[in-house]
This record gives C-alpha cells, structure tokens and sequence, in this order.
C-alpha cells in the first residue's frame, strides 16, 4: 500500500482483527455486484469505500426518475444513463483508486458463469427469480461466495 492508501484506510488498518494484511485483502480481492438497482448501488457504494479493489457491476437496465429516492449510487444527471455506468461514474469520484467495470448487459447463464469464476464474492442484487436462480446455480458449480 502506498501512503495515499493508508490514510485512506487507517480506521480498518487501526482495528486489530483487521490491520494491513486485512486491507490488502480486500484492495486485491473482485466483487461482482448482479444489478445495480436499490440493493446494488448501496453495496456497490459501500465496497468501494471500503476499498474493494476490483467491482464489476453488471445490469442492462437505465436509471429512471423514480429510481433515484432508493438507488443511491445514482444522481438526477444519470437519468437515461445505463445503471452500471451511472453507478461507475459515483463509485469513481468516492474511491480513484480502485478499478469498475461496468457492464451494459443482462448476462445469460454462460456469461455468468464466465463472470462469476473472475470473481471473488458475488453479489445477487438481482430483482428477478430467473436471474437469482442461474446466478445461484453458478455460484454452486463454481463454489464461490
């Protein structure tokens, strides 16, 4: 970690059951966030405070006006925007120095197997039963979190 870093993180490096080797942790571990909606945003908001080095968040759909009093990771200036960039673009301006990709897709169950085996820890933030189910099944194939 550089020294920008440990200023940034200091109050996770200061905790004991935490310290540095906890911190480099999670700058090199890769979250996938499925939907970038209501759930996704704020977790997606919260991983890359926390320093999470790599976020892929993946959703196909467009921030709306309506979205905005409960996704928020999303600004009034993204409406029409796709979610996963709109969310990049906030995540981006919280922590530089992590890496977000964002994906403009509603992945098939092959593309997300392909994703969920980069991943470290996947997050089904999901609001559909199909996508829950194929992102469930996935995760068991391949034992990931």
């Amino acid at each position: 970690m550089d020294d920008q870093q440990l200023l940034r993180y200091s109050r996770h490096i200061l905790l004991p059951e935490f310290g540095i080797e906890g911190q480099e942790k999670l700058l090199n571990a890769h979250a996938l966030i499925i939907g970038a909606g209501g759930l996704g945003s704020t977790a997606a908001l919260f991983l890359a405070a926390s320093g999470v080095g790599t976020l892929t968040l993946c959703d196909n759909d467009t921030v709306d006006l309506t979205n905005l009093q409960r996704q928020i990771a999303h600004r009034t200036a993204s409406i029409g925007q796709n979610k996963a960039d709109s969310a990049r673009n906030t995540l981006a301006e919280i922590n530089p120095g992590i890496s977000i990709v964002p994906l403009n897709e509603r992945a098939s169950a092959a593309r997300l197997h392909e994703l969920i085996a980069q991943a470290d820890v996947v997050l089904d933030c999901s609001d559909n039963f199909d996508t829950r189910y194929a992102v469930n099944r996935a995760c068991v194939q391949l034992r990931k979190p």
